[in-house]
């Protein structure tokens, strides 16, 4: 009894070291991946297959989903032209380059035309665009809100902080809105593959309230006196999480599709590092013979994301989840669409972060004409990639799925 006492103390006593060195282990690893992916030489297409998605109508709106940036950013600067009293733009990344230029001109003149223009980007996803590009002066009906600032290194370690907006909103005079996961910058016009979503009708009124509540609950300088109130629609919804109030219904609307799914479910995500819920959901579904696929870029621009995620794959493919490997470029899309009738465009990742710690807004659409557009895009996207299989994804490098496995607890860091 002595003995087994005295082994259980010395472990007791020897866990903070263990700690520790597990600690030291992961962030050896993490460094040395992040110092891989810098020096790594990695062949971008520039080109990916698109298709030529109409608009379609739903119910009162007309919706129109985009594959890439390049089209939907002609029809974002043409929107901008034609706006009339209000121009509401929010992204998590507002680049400098030729992108971000064509849109900051496109503001400015309309200000100058007598629209209320407000502009919201994220403080810690603009970091590194400069402050020049992004200051617009005192310009007349212009108004640009830095949502969670970087003051100083210390206000990086406050709480509050971890909180970011994500979304990516432009809506024009309350009746035109788009969202989706396409940031303003090059990258995005052409070389990440992406979805956006375009909602004419009363729906994109409920955009511009979630705009203008984030505007008027974090920055009262300047509040945003215009009223839209929120509307309700059988065939299209607009769900936001508010991390702040603890509003978190986007993982429901995921779950809520997904253990309804009745014939197969198709999911495209960037970032996919579901938790325990969501995995027990689509292993779930498939083994009562839903065909589940998920779709996940075989090289993103986060590798620590990819070797979290790959962690997590035997599990899935186990369970009777296809797993898809986007190859080329960057796969940057949030979408899912189920059984040929519903389906979801936005911002949200499956990830820790974006379920509970950022603002994020996607749409969900019931709609079967939709739907099959949906499915056609997810299609065409599975012909640019390859898919894994339990047998070979199980025999892989030792280590390296090791390394896989010891980085699963920080999953819900990113």
């Amino acid at each position: 009894m002595r003995h087994r006492s005295s082994l259980m103390w010395k472990w007791i006593v020897h866990l903070p070291r263990l700690v520790l060195a597990v600690l030291l282990a992961q962030i050896s690893l993490m460094v040395g991946l992040f110092a891989y992916a810098k020096i790594r030489k990695r062949a971008v297409e520039s080109i990916f297959p698109q298709l030529e998605i109409p608009p379609t109508t739903v119910g009162r709106h007309e919706v129109q989903v985009f594959d890439d940036g390049a089209s939907v950013f002609r029809q974002m600067l043409a929107d901008i032209k034609q706006a009339q009293h209000t121009i509401l733009l929010e992204s998590y990344i507002f680049e400098g380059d030729e992108v971000g230029m064509a849109f900051k001109r496109a503001l400015i003149h309309k200000a100058r035309q007598g629209v209320k223009v407000y502009i919201i980007f994220d403080g810690i996803g603009s970091l590194h665009v400069p402050t020049r590009f992004k200051s617009f002066g005192r310009r007349k009906n212009i108004r640009v809100f830095e949502f969670g600032r970087l003051r100083s290194l210390r206000s990086y370690f406050d709480i509050k902080m971890w909180v970011r907006t994500h979304r990516k909103i432009l809506v024009i005079d309350g009746e035109k809105a788009y969202l989706g996961g396409m940031n303003i910058g090059r990258p995005y016009a052409r070389t990440w593959r992406d979805t956006h979503l375009k909602i004419v009708g009363p729906m994109a009124r409920n955009v511009a309230h979630d705009f203008i509540e984030l505007w008027n609950e974090h920055y009262d300088r300047h509040p945003i006196l215009l009223n839209y109130e929120r509307t309700a629609d059988e065939h299209i919804g607009i769900c936001g999480n508010d991390p702040f109030r603890n509003i978190l219904p986007i993982k429901q609307t995921y779950l809520d599709a997904i253990n309804g799914a009745e014939r197969n479910i198709y999911i495209t995500n960037a970032y996919f590092l579901p938790d325990r819920d969501i995995i027990n959901a689509l292993v779930t579904a498939s083994q009562r013979g839903v065909d589940v696929q998920v779709m996940v870029p075989e090289i993103s621009d986060n590798i620590v994301v990819d070797w979290i995620t790959r962690g997590l794959c035997l599990e899935l493919l186990r369970g009777g989840v296809r797993i898809l490997l986007y190859c080329g470029t960057m796969l940057h899309s949030k979408t899912m669409t189920v059984d040929g009738q519903w389906s979801t465009v936005g911002s949200a990742n499956l990830d820790g972060r974006s379920l509970t710690a950022n603002y994020e807004i996607n749409a969900t659409i019931i709609d079967q004409a939709f739907a099959r557009q949906m499915e056609a895009m997810f299609l065409n996207d599975r012909s640019q990639s390859r898919e894994i299989f339990a047998a070979t994804w199980g025999s892989r490098n030792v280590l390296q799925q090791f390394g896989e496995w010891s980085l699963q607890p920080l999953r819900g860091l990113f």
